[in-house]
């Protein structure tokens, strides 16, 4: 089987499907505390959701991809190079797994149920500081960590793009004009 040039559209829209989300779920978790105290379960439980769809394409696109070979890197690429680009894929599928996987039992050791809108999940927890707090931190922690990772593959590509010409953001880019 040979390396397609580029991923199929059900990759890509995946992709950029789970990056919207991620920014968005890192924004509301930074800004929660901006928006008036009225609205904090909404916004906390928009945040959740959105962690939560995360994980769920992250899932999808790991099955997807068992199914439909990748396109190989540029073939110029250094060695190092191609092991970095692995490591840093590896970590960015650990990571967008992770961080909402973390976040369920933080929100529930808080005394927070899941809202999906047509039901409801109570926490079977009381409110547990000792618990909730230091998961509290992990949660942060993975998920800077996953904008950093997530900012470095981006800054890469960018370098591929405009410094190495070698058009690997074309791999992952929708088709434009029917082409």
């Amino acid at each position: 089987m040979t390396a397609p040039e580029r991923y199929d559209a059900v990759a890509i829209a995946l992709h950029w499907s789970i990056a919207f989300l991620i920014v968005a779920a890192f924004g509301l978790g930074l800004t929660v505390d901006e928006f008036p105290k009225a609205w904090e379960g909404t916004v906390i439980n928009l945040h959740v959701m959105t962690g939560l769809a995360v994980v769920v394409l992250s899932f999808v696109r790991l099955f997807w991809r068992l199914g439909h070979k990748a396109p190989d890197l540029p073939g110029a690429m250094a060695p190092l190079s191609r092991v970095a680009a692995k490591i840093g894929h590896a970590g960015l599928y650990v990571l967008m797994i992770v961080v909402p996987l973390i976040g369920v039992p933080t929100l529930l050791y808080r005394g927070r149920g899941l809202d999906f809108g047509f039901f409801q999940i109570a926490s079977p927890f009381a409110r547990t500081p000792e618990i909730y707090r230091p998961l509290t931190e992990a949660h942060e922690i993975a998920a800077y960590a996953l904008i950093a990772l997530a900012a470095a593959h981006m800054l890469a590509a960018l370098y591929h793009q405009h410094i190495r010409h070698d058009d690997l953001m074309a791999r992952m880019s929708p088709r434009r004009g029917g082409s």
